[in-house]
This record gives C-alpha cells, structure tokens and sequence, in this order.
C-alpha cells in the first residue's frame, strides 16, 4: 500500500479496512504445529518397534494404534484451511470413541464362524479382572450368568467378593481359589469336573492358578494369570517367560487367560506365543472401562493351535469393575 492509501484510511477508516495479516500469522502456526505433531506421533510409532534394543520401549507399542491415529489426524489437519489443529484433536478424539464403541458395537451379536464338528466339544471362555476395590458382588455374580461361560477365570478376587462362590455353586458347582495365598487373588470356576489343581502366588512367575479338567475336556489345563504392569516392563517379561516354562512342563491341551496387561501390539506376546505354541483369540480393548469406551486390550485369551473359534469374541459389562470381561466361545477335538 502507498503512503496515499493510508492517508485515505486514516480519513475514511470504515472505507478501506487494513488487510488482515493476524490469520495469516495463525495459519502459519497452525501448519507449524501440526508438522510438530506429526513428527513427534510419527517418532513416538516407531519407537514402539524398538522394544529389541531396550525393553522398556516395549511399553509404548499398548499405544501402537492410538500413535498411528495422532499421527494422520495431525496430518489431515496441516492441509485444511483454517482450524489445523482443531481439526486434528478432534479426528483423534472421534477415532478414539470409535475403538471403544466398536468393541461395544461387536460384543452384542458377536458373529458366529461355524458349528461344531463330529469329534469336538463346545467350550465356553470368559476372564474378568473384576477389580480388587470394586465390592459389587452381585453385579459380577449376575454378569457371569448372562455370559454363561462354561470355565471362567476371575482376577482380583478378594475377600470382599468372596460371596460370588456361594452365590454361583448352583451354576458352577466345581471352583478353586488362591485367595488366602499372597498376592494371588485369583479363581476358576467351572460347569466341568476339576480333577487337580494348583496356585502359585509368590514365585518368580505371575500369579496363576490352574484347574485341569476331566470328564469330557480331560486333560484341559486351565490356566488364570495376572501379570505385573508397567512400568515394571523387564519384570513383566521375566514373568511371561517363567509362565511359559510352566506351561512347557505339563500335558495336554491349554487354555491360559487372564489380565496381562500388555496389548497384541507388545513384543511380550507374541514372545509368549513362540515360546508357547498356544494362539491368542482375543484383541478387543477391555480397559478402562470407565467411560465405556475401552481403549487397550489388556485381558486376553491363550489356546492350543488345535482349538479353534466358534464364535467372534466378545467383551460383556464392566460390573462395577474398570475392565470388561472377555468371552470367547472355542471348539476342542477328544483327547
């Protein structure tokens, strides 16, 4: 503008309005920060592969998808025209209540993959943190009728929540407990004969308890864990590895489920699994569950490879708990 033109603004002020150089300022701020976003979500994604050089890292691959989320939103948002940065926080944030509500969205009708086969048992799977702190006794009682598991494993059992055996002897009249034994407050209650059993609390392993069954699932061993969480991530992988040299040492077939604590992304995991040989069904978020959008997969089922599902797996209601349980319903062949 020449010196004219501000000499007519400054006579006519409503004539000629300055032109506007503050949106321009905040879109270049915008673009910048977006950029930032970007490189910092994109740096933190790829550190989630770098458990193999330390450990530690392996914590940061339960965000894995949560990373890869941050990292498009903020992309998207560096080529919109105005609002870049509010455009990324709220494509998260929509993509954030979307992993929580299709869990949700699954879990009512769960589809079915296939009938049983001549030479199989139907078999049906749950595992449920139920929460140390949470006293609701009934609420849980009344959540593993409606899913009517045939084995079910409850972690963070206490004395508070003893009642539930009582309370479902006529559903499950077989159950074991380690309540009395530090730290492990675990239990299996099932429809099916337990012919032995064991719990182990202070070990170099996870708590764990074990029911191997009879009847018709002899030989199934039924294994309930809960692993120690982050940020203690090397103590964590000592566990799972003193956890697969107990599963090596027994016979026959497995089931190990439980709150592990580590999501499909972890290294931890998918070491279990080679060291093991068993197959992990589940990947839906269980945790939190108090804004009833879970976020993580955190509680999962293990199996032997000759199983096989029947139905997608599902998570039920929290029950005054912070986690939801997840249920899986499998096919296993006659010993």
């Amino acid at each position: 503008m020449t010196a004219d033109d501000y000499e007519d603004i400054a006579q006519n002020p409503m004539a000629s309005p300055l032109p506007e150089i503050a949106p321009r300022g905040r879109s270049a701020r915008g673009k910048l920060r977006c950029i930032l976003g970007v490189l910092l979500f994109a740096s933190l994604l790829a550190a989630t592969r770098l458990s193999q050089l330390w450990l530690s890292f392996d914590v940061l691959s339960h965000f894995t998808l949560h990373f890869a989320i941050l990292t498009i939103a903020f992309a998207i948002g560096y080529f919109m025209p105005f609002g870049r940065v509010l455009t990324a926080i709220l494509i998260s944030l929509v993509a954030f209540v979307g992993i929580g509500a299709y869990a949700q969205y699954v879990s009512e009708i769960p589809r079915t993959l296939g009938p049983v086969r001549p030479g199989e048992h139907q078999l049906r799977l749950m595992t449920f943190n139920t929460r140390l702190l949470n006293d609701d006794a009934e609420a849980i009682v009344s959540e593993v009728r409606r899913l009517d598991p045939d084995v079910a494993t409850l972690v963070e059992l206490g004395e508070n929540k003893k009642v539930a055996f009582d309370l479902l002897k006529h559903n499950y009249p077989y159950s074991v407990e380690c309540l009395a034994e530090r730290f492990c407050h675990l239990a299996i209650l099932s429809k099916v004969p337990i012919v032995s059993s064991e719990a182990k609390g202070l070990w170099k392993g996870p708590p764990l308890i074990r029911a191997t069954l009879g009847g018709a699932y002899a030989g199934l061993n039924v294994i309930g864990v809960h692993t120690i969480r982050a940020p203690h991530v090397r103590a964590q992988f000592f566990q799972m590895g003193e956890l697969a040299d107990y599963v090596d040492q027994l016979q026959g077939q497995f089931v190990v489920m439980g709150d592990f604590n580590a999501t499909p992304f972890a290294r931890l995991l998918k070491i279990f699994t080679e060291r093991t040989g068993l197959r992990r069904l589940t990947a839906l978020p269980s945790w939190p569950g108090q804004a009833e959008l879970p976020q993580l997969a955190i509680d999962h089922v293990f199996v032997s490879r000759k199983m096989r599902l029947l139905q997608e797996p599902r998570i039920g209601r929290r029950s005054g708990s912070d986690h939801y349980p997840v249920a899986v319903t499998v096919a296993m062949p006659q010993s």
